[in-house]
């Protein structure tokens, strides 16, 4: 065990070279983004522009928090720079800017009811574990798709609510996607590191750990198209592909925040990720290897 973890330590740091990253989209937003899922400042969700109103009101505050203060950028362009400015909290580790992101999330749930001291999960979170997600996993898979469907308009555009193509591990995959026709929040950031750190991962990780239900994003960066798949734990393919995305032409730092923000790195930290902590020494290995193949070729 040692010996592995002194491996993967030495591969790491082989990995920590400043990078020559693929080249970037040419054109943002990409020409296959659907024209007509753009959403605009009046558009409203299924629930209704004021519960929008107070979702987003909500996801702000706790996103300010977490980014070390509010810039009082009215609407949606100040949630953008906060959720810039929080990637930017810890310019050289991409695992610390999931777990400051993953408090974002956590952050919007009460710690009640109350639970053991041992309990790191805020308490609504634990309780639904407890009386939902372990004894009833197919209802608590389809009803946070149904929630997210419902509530996540105003930050990721329109959405839709459909059957996964997949045979899930939970469910029978009747209406546990929630598929983001045009995603508001990667259009207007640009940033692939803003996608990756401080949306796909901690978002997973709030599911499948503080929450018991396995869920798994998949970005589509041609067409700002992205599927969460309740009932689908994120798998090896996708994370590794998620990691090795290159920077995007619109990107507002020039690809700095990438060139300072590695993944490769954190790979080995498996405090962080819960997709990380679930690999054996062997898949970490082949992470490490296809990372620095898709990065560093």
């Amino acid at each position: 065990m040692i010996i592995a973890l002194l491996t993967t330590a030495a591969a790491v740091q082989t990995l920590r070279k400043p990078p020559t990253l693929r080249s970037p989209s040419p054109k943002w937003p990409p020409p296959d983004a659907d024209p007509q899922a753009k959403w605009y400042a009046s558009d409203a969700g299924p629930l209704g522009r004021l519960v929008d109103l107070a979702c987003e009101s909500a996801f702000r505050r706790s996103l300010a928090r977490e980014a070390g203060g509010d810039d009082n950028t009215p609407g949606f362009e100040g949630i953008i720079n906060l959720a810039q400015k929080l990637v930017a909290v810890e310019p050289r580790s991409a695992a610390a800017t999931r777990v400051r992101a993953r408090g974002v999330l956590r952050g919007l749930f009460p710690d009640w009811p109350p639970t053991l001291p041992s309990v790191e999960q805020p308490g609504l979170l634990w309780w639904f574990t407890q009386l939902f997600a372990k004894p009833f996993p197919e209802f608590s898979a389809k009803l946070n798709a149904k929630v997210t469907w419902a509530a996540g308009g105003w930050l990721m555009g329109p959405l839709e609510l459909r059957d996964l193509e997949e045979t899930p591990e939970v469910g029978d995959g009747a209406n546990q996607l929630v598929y983001v026709k045009r995603c508001r929040f990667l259009e207007q950031s640009g940033c692939a590191s803003v996608c990756v750190n401080a949306c796909k991962f901690p978002t997973q990780d709030l599911f499948n750990g503080d929450m018991g239900v396995p869920m798994r994003i998949e970005p589509d960066y041609e067409t700002l198209s992205c599927s969460f798949k309740f009932g689908l734990a994120p798998s090896v393919d996708d994370e590794i592909d998620a990691l090795a995305t290159p920077c995007f032409s619109a990107c507002p730092s020039g690809g700095a925040l990438r060139a300072e923000h590695q993944q490769c790195p954190d790979v080995a930290d498996t405090s962080t990720s819960l997709f990380l902590e679930q690999l054996t020494d062997e898949q970490r290995g082949l992470v490490i290897e296809r990372l620095h193949s898709s990065l560093y070729t």
